[in-house]
């Protein structure tokens, strides 16, 4: 039986994207993640690959990136407080004057393609908006437009693929996810990153195997905090064997904390947050660089204060 998690440090996912787990290069690439991963002090509790397309289909890519398909989808209204006055920057020092989902893209250009999509924002270049929250300014038929999160329907479609794969990895370290993704996880660009990262070691395979890695396809992705480490621990592993978030080790914690975890799960769709009458969070943003004691401190107030989700 496996040993769970320990109760203090960081429990979080590896996810090797399909890109590098193509029929080909799957075993060298899950070697190299393995092997990087326990040079930088993370223990390996369980891995598991399954179809991508299989991944795509059940909804688990949706899942794992929840905010970056809600935006692509729902276009500004998704936005949190903060990301909403960046986009209101940037339409003001563009020609756009309004701003749209990446979903609603091809009502402005019929023959729009996702890769052509994608190719025109990287081109013109990605705003970070936010957490999840990304803004190109490009044309559509001739009109400027700030597309939002532009490079999800094709993320979407490369997962389509019958022949690749996608690899799971549920991690445990006593080093903090700040460090662990700004050392060991690598630059967004393969190519820039450092050659002992993931990242850094992918882009290596992919060379020698001609994948052609990038940021917007870099191979691999750890969880962007402790917050949803857990969540993806849940979905990934722990759900499977019928338990719920306390079994995950951030869960423990909150649960023998007395923390309502029906209102903990709510929080799994990241949706806003309202954090006072002016302003609304992104709970995995606003999550992202914390500590372990200063993310249970918080989704413990924010679960004692009742605060309700809005989009």
């Amino acid at each position: 039986m496996r040993t769970p998690a320990a109760d203090d440090g960081t429990h979080f996912v590896t996810l090797v994207k399909p890109e590098v787990l193509r029929t080909d290069t799957a075993v060298d690439a899950m070697a190299e993640v393995v092997r990087v991963l326990e040079a930088a002090d993370v223990a390996i509790l369980r891995c598991a690959l399954m179809p991508a397309k299989e991944f795509g289909e059940l909804g688990f890519l949706l899942r794992h990136y929840p905010r970056l398909h809600r935006i692509a989808t729902d276009g500004p209204s998704g936005l949190c407080s903060d990301a909403k006055r960046e986009l209101v920057s940037l339409l003001a020092r563009s020609e756009a004057s309004f701003a749209v989902g990446a979903f609603q893209a091809g009502a402005y250009d019929t023959i729009l393609s996702a890769t052509t999509l994608e190719a025109r924002c990287r081109e013109a270049g990605i705003h970070k908006l936010g957490s999840g929250s990304y803004a190109s300014v490009i044309e559509l038929n001739g009109v400027p437009i700030a597309v939002l999160n532009g490079f999800v329907p094709a993320l979407t479609s490369s997962y389509l693929d019958p022949t690749a794969l996608v690899g799971l990895i549920e991690c445990h370290s006593y080093r903090e996810i700040a460090d662990l993704r700004a050392d060991v996880l690598g630059a967004l660009n393969p190519d820039a990153a450092k050659v002992n990262s993931l990242r850094g070691a992918l882009g290596a395979l992919g060379r020698k195997y001609g994948v052609d890695l990038s940021e917007g396809r870099n191979g691999v992705h750890l969880s962007a905090g402790h917050l949803e480490g857990m969540f993806q621990c849940w979905q990934y592993f722990a759900a499977a064997d019928g338990h719920g978030l306390e079994s995950t080790a951030l869960g423990r914690s909150l649960d023998d904390r007395g923390t309502p975890m029906a209102a903990v799960a709510a929080l799994a769709d990241d949706r806003n947050l309202r954090e006072d009458s002016e302003k609304t969070v992104a709970p995995f943003g606003a999550t992202e660089d914390l500590s372990r004691d200063a993310v249970v401190d918080r989704v413990r107030r924010w679960t004692a204060d009742g605060r309700g989700t809005d989009t």
